[in-house]
């Protein structure tokens, strides 16, 4: 159990001096948004408590914490450092709480020589890799020896999209594959099997050492040190009985490791390497080198058996995702063999340096991969279809007649893929992106062109939403506001898309985000673009004052830029996340009748003007809003409310992206109304 007044001081967010062992290396977070707000980078680690000061009382205890802070500089693996800052609870397992520092580390007592020389190693081997250059260089730290600080931002990104991002975690298949290349080079010098499996043991101990002993890469020792037990009793009782012996160790000496995803996947990994890889390394023996064989099949079959928990993890998996992994795997065990050697060849630079060369090559492959995912649309499949498609296909295989099996997947397909990839439509004019819990909207001007609204707070998830809609130009980006989660995602879009001008508010974060090239504009402004005309209709140069409402920032909130768009005769009302107070002004200014459709305020909170919803009476209602968000968006009544009003109600949440479409009937002198969405069912294979 954590100590109690150190429980005490996370609940009441209490300032602290701390003294601590640093038992982690430092890393850098990336960029995150938390609702409206925008959370930077800071650097953080892990480290083990030794004194606790707060309030004039100070206790000796021993127990792990989280630092974050904006450090200048890091601590060695091993320093005692004093540090102080605030103490605040988290979700955290591993931890007591998150100290948030307010000042410099103060270092007390530096780290042992031995630990300094580890440090040294790792530093070597990052400046060999990071001289290579590219994300190919940047990658070879990670997948060596867990070492991802040379890897940036968007290329980690990218990684994590294409679902080969736990390449960078060292794990039980890294060992096996280290394990697996000494225990053959000693073959020929050392026979027997026991002095041999003493000499890999120390090579693994080495490893481990380089690596970083964390409790998942100490798991990860245990689990190849199994696979090396399987290897030289040949007897598989024997090797369930390792891993199972194994697994109990691992949670008496740490029981967090019970609810930890990673000891899941760890568990799966060495069952695959001890039951399914000497299968593969059967079948590829008639082919290759027995220990090339040996060598491919170790990530092959650490793949098969993860992914169905993955996809548990995850509530859905990419398809191309298990093709990725599957297209990397003949590449994975080389890089790990040249890069391990080229640790151990340190002093000898050119020697490392050529076979860092080589790894550059095979990485160069895993980095090609990762960016076809910036170029294909992503599907991904629930839970409960897979567990349906695995027993149709272990029926299909038993009876062994495949045809059943192909007609009903050919048929969910079918059904599933066609309306998919016909989405949004060749006539599309409005496009509400599903961005999560944020805002995205794009008006189509045609031949590949859009204006979009807002940028959501991913941009991976607007980098979909522009990809699906085959856009690869925006003459003008409107961010209505500055709250992250309208304009974040804008942080890689410029880099791959030509973008034009940029409107704001004004607001810092926006100007920052796009290097001071945005654009103030206020109420009255009008602007055409082909047969597109916009008017701002909100805020203007008067500085008001509205009383607060609940939720963050509803300053900025009234604040937000809300533009009237004309497009062929059909009115767009795009109004940010305006407040009553700013709703009602606006509607008593404007006359907002004949309004056809409305980008609802703030993600259809309950904060809603009653006479200007009811002066709007909009025929189409867009709602942008996440799936199980904390504010309670949309609000149900209003959903009723504008359902009342005859109007009919899309939501991004439940509805997936959402495309309008119209067509004027010359008979009736009216516009007809057509709506595309892509539904989030359990039986439907998604668009991510």
């Amino acid at each position: 159990m954590i100590d109690s007044a150190v429980g005490e001081l996370a609940r009441n967010r209490s300032s602290a001096e701390l003294i601590l062992v640093v038992t982690s290396d430092c890393k850098v977070t990336g960029h995150k948004v938390y609702g409206s707000h925008l959370k930077r980078p800071n650097i953080s680690f892990q480290a083990r408590t030794k004194t606790f000061s707060s309030e004039g009382s100070r206790i000796h205890v021993r127990v792990p914490i989280r630092i974050l802070g904006n450090f200048k500089k890091c601590a060695d693996l091993g320093s005692v450092i004093k540090v102080t800052g605030r103490f605040i609870e988290t979700k955290e397992k591993r931890v007591a709480g998150t100290l948030i520092a307010s000042s410099e580390l103060n270092v007390l007592e530096p780290a042992s020589a031995f630990s300094k020389f580890l440090s040294g190693v790792r530093a070597d081997f990052r400046k060999r890799a990071s001289d290579l250059g590219g994300d190919a260089g940047a990658l070879i730290p990670g997948m060596i020896l867990g070492d991802t600080s040379l890897q940036g931002e968007q290329f980690t990104s990218q990684m994590r999209r294409a679902g080969l991002s736990h390449l960078t975690a060292v794990s039980g298949a890294n060992f096996a594959i280290v394990s697996a290349l000494v225990f053959y080079l000693f073959r020929g010098v050392v026979p027997r099997i026991i002095p041999r499996l003493i000499l890999t043991s120390i090579f693994l101990v080495i490893f481990l050492l380089l690596v970083r002993p964390s409790p998942s890469v100490l798991r990860a020792g245990v689990m190849a040190a199994v696979v090396l037990l399987s290897k030289a009793s040949g007897n598989s009782r024997n090797s369930v009985a390792a891993l199972a012996t194994a697994i109990a160790l691992l949670l008496l000496l740490d029981p967090f490791q019970a609810v930890d995803p990673g000891f899941v996947l760890s568990v799966l990994a060495t069952s695959g390497l001890i039951f399914i890889a000497p299968r593969i390394t059967e079948k590829l023996k008639q082919y290759l080198p027995e220990w090339l064989a040996e060598i491919i099949s170790i990530p092959c079959a650490a793949t098969i058996t993860c992914t169905p928990y993955i996809i548990f993890l995850s509530g859905e998996v990419s398809i191309l995702s298990v093709l990725f992994n599957v297209l990397v795997a003949p590449v994975v065990a080389p890089i790990t063999i040249l890069g391990f050697i080229a640790v151990l060849a340190l002093p000898i630079p050119f020697i490392s340096e050529f076979l860092l060369l080589i790894a550059k090559g095979f990485s160069q492959w895993i980095v090609f991969v990762s960016e076809l995912t910036n170029h294909v649309p992503s599907w991904g499949i629930t839970p409960l279809l897979m567990i349906i498609l695995i027993i149709l296909v272990s029926i299909t295989l038993k009876r062994r007649s495949l045809s059943i099996y192909v007609v009903l997947v050919l048929a969910l397909l079918a059904i599933n893929l066609a309306p998919r990839m016909a989405f949004p439509g060749n006539d599309w004019k409005v496009l509400q992106c599903d961005v999560g819990q944020g805002d995205a909207l794009l008006i189509n001007l045609g031949r590949g062109s859009a204006i979009l609204f807002d940028a959501g707070p991913d941009p991976n998830l607007l980098r979909r939403c522009l990809s699906v809609a085959k856009i690869d130009s925006i003459p003008l980006v409107v961010i209505s506001h500055g709250h992250a989660d309208h304009y974040f995602g804008m942080k890689e879009i410029s880099s791959r898309i030509d973008v034009g001008t940029v409107w704001s508010n004004g607001n810092a974060s926006v100007k920052e985000m796009t290097q001071d090239q945005a654009i103030t504009v206020e109420q009255g402004i009008r602007a055409h673009i082909g047969d597109v005309t916009l008017e701002v209709l909100w805020p203007n140069s008067v500085l008001q004052d509205f009383a607060s409402v609940d939720g963050d920032g509803s300053s900025e909130n009234n604040r937000s830029l809300v533009l009237l768009v004309t497009m062929n005769g059909v009115r767009i009302l795009v109004t940010g996340d305006i407040e009553p107070e700013v709703q009602r002004l606006i509607s008593e200014k404007y006359d907002l009748r004949d309004i056809d459709i409305l980008k609802v305020p703030h993600h259809g909170s309950r904060s809603q003007d009653s006479s200007f919803i009811s002066e709007v009476s909009p025929e189409q209602s867009l709602i942008s809003v996440g799936a199980g968000n904390s504010y309670g968006h949309p609000n149900s009544e209003l959903i009723q409310e504008l359902i009342e009003r005859g109007s009919k109600v899309a939501r991004t949440d439940s509805d997936g992206p959402i495309s309008v479409a119209w067509r004027f009937d010359d008979s009736a002198k009216r516009y007809i109304f057509t709506m595309k969405t892509m539904r989030k069912e359990w039986w439907r294979i998604q668009w991510l």
